[in-house]
């Protein structure tokens, strides 16, 4: 009789214990962490307990604080000073692509007619057997009318090719004559640029 009764007993004691380790084991588990978590806050504790110490102190913490704050002012300049520097750096690359990609458009510049014609007068002259007296220079919307009266036919075409080959020239009206000669007719002379903005 008297294991009959001691079965029960065992069973339930049993059944107890197998539900008492998840328990324990989660027990177990709390102090690790609350372990862990009271290192931490020491950790920082003493971290601000040195931070204040050192800046608090009060025979070099004035000192320190001065000293700490130049330092982070130094270095915050010199920082700002290098993105300067790389933003001078770009906006200059950027400004040397687009006068590459444009350089072509403004490599001849746009004169007007009086520059144009002393320009032309400068260039024409450095020659001296061409004779600056009998010519006239005029110029109407870029195109270079030749006026006067020379000896030499010849002359005459070395001149207008010459003027031809000035930078800026658009067009070349050689009205040079030998004396014997009538003047050829003059035209009216139309800005080009006009005409091709019309088209």
């Amino acid at each position: 009789m008297r294991p009959f009764h001691e079965l029960p007993r065992q069973r339930p004691r049993a059944w107890l214990a197998r539900m008492r380790q998840p328990l324990q084991r989660g027990r177990a588990r709390v102090p690790d962490r609350s372990a862990r978590g009271l290192a931490g806050v020491a950790a920082s504790a003493l971290a601000a307990g040195a931070a204040l110490e050192f800046f608090l102190d009060p025979r070099s913490g004035k000192r320190r604080q001065h000293l700490v704050r130049d330092r982070a002012t130094a270095a915050l300049r010199q920082r700002v000073r290098r993105l300067e520097r790389q933003a001078h750096y770009e906006a200059g690359k950027l400004v040397g692509v687009a006068h590459a990609i444009t350089h072509h458009e403004h490599a001849i510049p746009e004169l007007d007619d009086v520059s144009l014609v002393r320009k032309v007068e400068s260039e024409l002259f450095r020659d001296r057997t061409i004779p600056k007296g009998p010519i006239s220079i005029n110029a109407d919307c870029g195109v270079v009318v030749l006026r006067g009266q020379l000896e030499d036919a010849q002359q005459i075409q070395h001149i207008e090719r010459e003027v031809r080959g000035v930078a800026g020239v658009r067009d070349v009206e050689n009205l040079l004559h030998p004396p014997e000669v009538p003047a050829p007719p003059s035209h009216t002379h139309r800005d080009p640029r006009a005409t091709t903005g019309h088209a």
